[in-house]
């Protein structure tokens, strides 16, 4: 939501600021496993079905990169494995709660001010 809205508002304003989103689908790293979902129900049933559902770690980046560096990538665009968990990379899902321009807005605002930044100020200054 946040990757969009920057979108939005650098055309608006002709930042000349792309801004992309990714995922990396189900990539099999430790950070589950470390953190406060391990040992739920659905952390034991996702280790039974991650050798069918799960991609490496490093094919979990391929999203990342391929919006970083492809020329194919689209401003505003979001990417992640073609099947949304594994896969190669591919334009993916933006649900339809993150193109609520009025919230994308609001959580924009939220951030300024919890963190002081203001992005409008920063890329008129550069």
């Amino acid at each position: 939501m946040f990757a969009l809205e920057l979108q939005r508002r650098s055309r608006a304003a002709g930042w000349g600021v792309t801004s992309l989103a990714a995922h990396p689908g189900y990539a099999r790293t430790d950070l589950i496993s470390n953190g406060p979902g391990a040992n739920t129900v659905s952390w034991r049933v996702g280790r039974w079905l991650q050798p069918l559902i799960s991609q490496s770690a490093a094919e979990g980046a391929l999203p990342t990169l391929f919006a970083a560096t492809s020329p194919a990538a689209e401003p505003g665009g979001y990417y992640g494995p073609n099947y949304e968990l594994k896969g190669p990379p591919a334009p993916a899902k933006i649900m339809p709660q993150a193109k609520d321009f009025a919230a994308a807005a609001m959580l924009w605002d939220v951030s300024a001010t919890l963190t002081g930044v203001s992005f409008d100020e920063i890329v008129v200054a550069a």
